[in-house]
């Protein structure tokens, strides 16, 4: 099969939009989505030291390459790389994060849960069961790439974000009745108030997957871990979304807009009740956010 924009052989099927591409068709489809996100919520600026979250996956590490490509000849953009080691026994992610980072010539910070709090994921998981732990990872890990950031003179972090996890993310919070977090998103990292940039965000993750390949300093780089950043609850509904859209391939984006849309409508209506100590959105009295924070942070213990 040839591909839809030049005579060469084509590698790449796009379902949602019919195309057939060569790869540096593909290449330059896939950059200019990313670009024209970028473009859109201004998220380059100059001056900028820009982060990118690696957390040792294809997805990370194809945005580092693509930022590193992005900002070759802007000398007033930096960026580094960020890892959070949160102590899974026999993960190669943080060593495959640092090889990315090393590969694509950028300065790497890495910290652990171990170091900051005193514990690792596998020990959480021991004490309070995998979707407990989940939730604490999500909070924890976040808190801590932000203050990672905040160190160096970060001014944004950028997160490998999919429309599969746009997509996902509500699907789980509207079959849980939990979608606050999509309809009030923060925008920032952690506790800090440095901004998360996401250039991914209306890209699909096989396609993130195939920049990575097509990258070679990307080598090396799969899935994440189980566990990682999910709950059983969500690994279920993921797997429903991800059955329904191979028959509907649009299924995700139109999904991903809804949040969007919906996000727009709510923000008209007013803020939503906020915790006092962290600013974030809550549902109810309780901030569950905060909640962990005081279990696992040890240097608010006297």
């Amino acid at each position: 099969m040839q591909c839809d924009a030049c005579r060469r052989e084509a590698l790449i099927f796009q379902p949602y939009s019919g195309k057939l591409l060569c790869p540096m068709h593909f290449l330059k489809d896939f950059e200019t989505k990313a670009k024209r996100t970028i473009r859109s919520h201004g998220w380059l600026r100059p001056g900028d030291h820009i982060a990118v979250v690696l957390p040792g996956d294809a997805a990370g590490a194809a945005l580092l390459a693509f930022l590193v490509k992005l900002t070759a000849d802007r000398r007033d953009i930096r960026l580094s790389a960020i890892t959070v080691d949160t102590g899974i026994s026999g993960n190669p992610a943080p060593e495959q994060a640092r090889k990315v980072a090393v590969a694509c010539g950028v300065e790497w910070l890495c910290s652990s849960f171990a170091e900051r709090y005193g514990t690792t994921m596998d020990a959480i998981i021991q004490q309070d069961g995998r979707e407990a732990a989940c939730r604490s990872s999500r909070v924890l890990r976040n808190d801590l790439i932000g203050e990672s950031a905040e160190a160096h003179g970060v001014t944004r972090c950028a997160f490998a974000t999919t429309v599969d996890d746009c997509a996902g993310t509500f699907f789980s919070g509207l079959l849980s009745g939990t979608i606050e977090c999509t309809l009030f998103p923060s925008g920032a990292t952690g506790k800090t108030r440095i901004p998360a940039i996401r250039p991914f965000m209306d890209i699909p993750a096989p396609e993130v997957i195939w920049y990575a390949e097509l990258h070679p300093e990307c080598a090396g780089c799969g899935a994440l871990p189980p566990c990682a950043d999910s709950d059983p609850g969500a690994d279920d509904a993921l797997a429903a979304l991800d059955a329904y859209d191979r028959r509907h391939p649009a299924t995700k984006f139109a999904l991903a807009n809804l949040s969007g849309t919906l996000a727009g409508i709510a923000a008209a209506q007013g803020p939503p009740p906020l915790c006092q100590e962290c600013g974030e959105s809550i549902d109810g009295e309780e901030c569950e956010a905060c909640s962990i924070r005081r279990k696992f942070d040890r240097r608010s213990v006297s």
